[in-house]
C-alpha cells in the first residue's frame, strides 16, 4: 500500500498554479533581459549619433575658420543638413560679433558699443529622435586685417524682412558721404559693415529694387547716427518685397445714369493694425465691358494681418468703422486683404466701396467739377487733412454721375480743372452705394455719403 501511494505522487506532475507561476517568473526574466538589451541598443545608437554630431560640428568649425574673411562667415552660409547611418543631422551655425569691451555687437538697433574685436561662431547639431540635448561647438574668429582705427568709428546696419529674417543684397549709403566711402551691401545675415567711418553724424539710406519698409518707403532713411572714435554705432530696418494690391472702383451706377466718373486726384487709404497709409498707385488700367471698372495697382509692405482699402485720405471720415455707431446704424471696416512678399493680395482685385452721386439740373456754368470735403453731418467723424477732388469736363446738360469717398461734401462747377466758380445748390440728386442725402440751402448745401446701415 505504501509503495502504490508513492508511485501515484511521483506520476502526478505539475499543478496548473505551478505552471502559471513558472511562466510569470520566466516572463519577468525575459522582459528584464529585453529591456536591458533595448536600452543598450538605444544607448549605443545615441552614442554613435553623438560621435557623428561632434565630428560634424568639428568639421563645420574647421570649414568656417578656412573662410577668406571673418565677414564671410554668416548664419546660413555654413548651415546644412546631412544623413549619416540613417539619421538626419541638422547643422546650424550662429555668429555674433564681440566688442573690445566683451559685449555683443549685433546689427540690431541699440546703444553704441566698443570697437569690433572678434566674431564668435557657435555650431549646434541636432538630429532625429535625439536623446538629451544638442551637440555644441564654438570658436572665436579674429579678423586677419586691421578693421578698426582708434580715431574713427564703425557703423553696423541690419536689415530684416517681415518674418525677422535677414535680407541680403541691400545697398547701404551714408549721408553726408564719408571721404573715400561709396556704399556697402548686406550679407546673407542682413548685416552691412561700414568700417573706419570718420567721426560725424550721419543718416543711413537703404535700397533694393521691389522692396519697401513699414511706412511704404522704397529707400528709407534712418534717424541721425552719431559716430564717435573707437565705437560701433548700430541701426536696423524692416524691409521686404512689396505685396501687390490691385483695387477696383465702382462700375456703373444703380440709377443707370452711366459709369461713375472718378476724381483725377483720388486718394486711396490702406488701413492696418499698424496704422494708415495713402500710397501712390504704381499702374493704372481701365477695362471695358457692360460694367466698366477702373483698377489701380499698389505695392505695400507685407503685413501678415493685411490691409483694408478705403477711398479717400488716411483719416477718420474715410474709415467706415470711425463713423458714429448707434442702435439703428452701424458700419464696419472692409475685410482686410493680404498676400505674400513679392506676391499678389487676395482677393484680386480688391473692391473699394464709394458713394455714387447722379445729379441732374445743377445750377451754375462750367463743365468741370470740384468736390470739397467740409465735414460735419450726422455721424461724420471728420478728417484732419483737407480732401479736395477734381473732375475733368464731365458735366453734360447740367448733370453727371460721380463717385466720392464717404464724407460730407460741397460740389462746385468751374471752367477748368480744380477751379471753384459756382457751388451746386440746386438740382436733383440720386445717391447709391451709401446712405446719403442732400441737405441745407444756399452756400450751406452739402451732400453726405454715409457708410452706415441698419444692423
Amino acid at each position: 500500500m505504501h509503495q502504490q501511494f508513492s508511485a501515484r505522487n511521483e506520476d502526478a506532475g505539475f499543478t496548473l498554479i505551478e505552471v502559471v507561476v513558472a511562466m510569470l517568473i520566466f516572463s519577468i526574466i525575459v522582459t528584464g533581459f529585453l529591456y536591458t538589451l533595448t536600452a543598450s541598443l538605444v544607448q549605443t545608437r545615441d552614442t554613435r549619433a553623438r560621435i557623428v554630431a561632434a565630428n560634424l560640428a568639428s568639421q563645420t568649425i574647421d570649414l568656417t575658420r578656412s573662410a577668406a574673411s571673418v565677414f564671410d562667415v554668416t548664419h546660413d552660409k555654413y548651415s546644412s543638413t546631412t544623413t549619416v547611418n540613417g539619421d538626419t543631422f541638422r547643422v546650424d551655425v550662429s555668429t555674433e560679433w564681440i566688442s573690445a569691451s566683451g559685449s555683443a555687437a549685433s546689427c540690431e538697433s541699440g546703444a553704441s558699443t566698443a570697437s569690433l574685436a572678434y566674431k564668435r561662431v557657435t555650431v549646434k547639431v541636432t538630429w532625429d529622435n535625439m536623446r538629451g540635448g544638442p551637440v555644441y561647438s564654438d570658436t572665436a574668429f579674429t579678423p586677419t586685417t586691421k578693421i578698426n582705427d582708434p580715431t574713427l568709428g564703425t557703423v553696423l546696419v541690419g536689415v530684416t524682412d517681415s518674418a525677422g529674417v535677414g535680407v541680403s543684397g541691400v545697398t547701404v549709403t551714408l549721408s553726408p558721404t564719408p571721404t573715400g566711402f561709396t556704399s556697402a551691401t548686406t550679407d546673407s545675415d542682413g548685416c552691412a559693415y561700414l568700417l573706419k567711418v570718420p567721426v560725424d553724424t550721419y543718416k543711413a539710406t537703404i535700397s533694393k529694387s521691389g522692396y519697401v519698409n513699414e511706412s511704404q518707403v522704397a529707400s528709407p532713411q534712418s534717424a541721425s547716427i552719431p559716430v564717435t572714435a573707437g565705437s560701433t554705432s548700430r541701426v536696423s530696418f524692416a524691409y521686404d518685397k512689396g505685396t501687390t494690391f490691385r483695387v477696383s472702383y465702382p462700375g456703373t451706377s444703380a440709377t443707370g445714369a452711366g459709369t461713375p466718373k472718378l476724381p483725377t486726384n483720388l486718394d486711396i487709404s490702406f488701413l492696418s493694425t499698424y496704422g494708415s497709409v495713402a500710397p501712390t498707385a504704381t499702374a493704372t488700367a481701365t477695362t471695358t465691358g457692360s460694367t466698366p471698372t477702373t483698377t489701380k495697382t499698389f505695392s505695400l509692405y507685407p503685413f501678415a494681418s493685411g490691409y483694408s482699402a478705403v477711398a479717400g485720405a488716411a483719416c477718420a471720415a474715410s474709415d467706415p468703422a470711425q463713423w458714429t455707431q448707434t442702435s439703428t446704424l452701424v458700419s464696419v471696416r472692409p475685410d482686410p486683404a493680404a498676400g505674400p512678399p513679392g506676391g499678389t493680395a487676395v482677393p484680386n482685385p480688391l473692391p473699394v466701396s464709394m458713394g455714387v452721386i447722379a445729379f441732374t439740373g445743377a445750377n451754375g456754368s462750367g463743365n468741370y467739377l470740384t468736390a470739397e470735403y467740409v465735414g460735419g453731418g450726422d455721424g461724420d467723424p471728420g478728417c484732419a487733412v483737407a480732401m479736395k477732388y477734381n473732375f475733368d469736363s464731365i458735366i453734360s446738360s447740367n448733370g453727371a454721375t460721380i463717385a466720392l469717398p464717404y464724407g460730407t461734401w460741397k460740389l462746385w462747377r468751374g471752367a477748368s480743372l480744380g477751379v471753384k466758380t459756382t457751388q451746386i445748390t440746386g438740382g436733383t440728386f440720386a445717391i447709391t452705394g451709401a446712405m446719403g442725402e442732400k441737405s441745407g440751402t444756399g452756400t450751406g448745401t452739402v451732400v453726405r455719403l454715409d457708410p452706415r446701415k441698419a444692423p
